[in-house]
């Protein structure tokens, strides 16, 4: 049996009612189940589009879809994240390195003084709610294209959703973590604690920056290198 465009159409419906939401994933299963059912046709002509079909689909276990999505999403997850690293690592290369220095020699010498404490806790506190208002807002603008394309596209809700929301906590958590709970604590930490807290404060903001403003503006050309056929729906 070779599949036609009203069978491709039928496959896409069947993922979307296993809960499978996402088209490049959708994509991505319709591919193998067309070629799984042709093969399965070839070896049993008798069988129908729809017995092949489940019979494809029973391949996939109890949990039908469920292991291939988890497992997209987290390697889209990790690429999220390899490529802010990737943009972090440019900070501690020529040129950016100096102004990283620059911005760990002023945050440094910042901790001699009373408010210092202030300070960092006001810089951490307005990229996390920087990156909240943004993933609010991306949210609310993914909704609006869904109603007018019916697509949505993994990569792009990591990006502009789910990778904010991680960041935000991870941001949140090294925070509480990693700095003193009062600014009395914060005055009297040793000189290694001190540069280490300067040198997180740093990281911090280049991470805020390259969260909030870098990959937004290169999302559009993250998702034609990620997906070929982006442009084309």
């Amino acid at each position: 049996m070779k599949l036609t465009n009203t069978h491709i159409e039928k496959l896409y419906k069947f993922t979307k009612k296993h809960y499978v939401e996402y088209y490049d994933v959708q994509t991505e299963l319709v591919d193998h189940l067309a070629n799984d059912i042709e093969s399965i046709c070839t070896e049993n002509p008798r069988l129908t589009f729809e017995q092949a079909r489940d019979t494809s689909f029973k391949k996939f276990g109890v949990f039908g879809f469920m292991n291939v999505v988890e497992k997209k999403q987290s390697q889209m997850t990790k690429k999220y994240f390899k490529i802010i690293f990737k943009f972090v690592k440019e900070w501690f290369q020529l040129p950016k390195i100096i102004l990283t220095i620059l911005l760990f020699t002023g945050f440094y010498q910042l901790q001699n003084t009373s408010n210092a404490y202030t300070v960092y806790v006001t810089v951490f506190g307005f990229v996390f709610i920087a990156q909240v208002i943004l993933t609010i807002i991306n949210a609310r603008t993914l909704k609006k294209e869904f109603n007018l394309t019916q697509k949505k596209w993994l990569f792009k809700n990591i990006i502009n959703v789910q990778g904010l929301i991680q960041t935000a906590f991870i941001s949140i958590y090294s925070f509480q973590y990693f700095f003193p709970n009062n600014a009395k604590e914060f005055l009297v930490m040793a000189d290694f604690r001190k540069a280490f807290s300067a040198f997180f404060i740093t990281f911090i903001v280049i991470f805020g920056y390259i969260t909030l403003i870098v990959i937004p503006k290169k999302a559009e050309e993250l998702l034609a290198e990620t997906y070929p056929e982006y442009k084309l729906v």
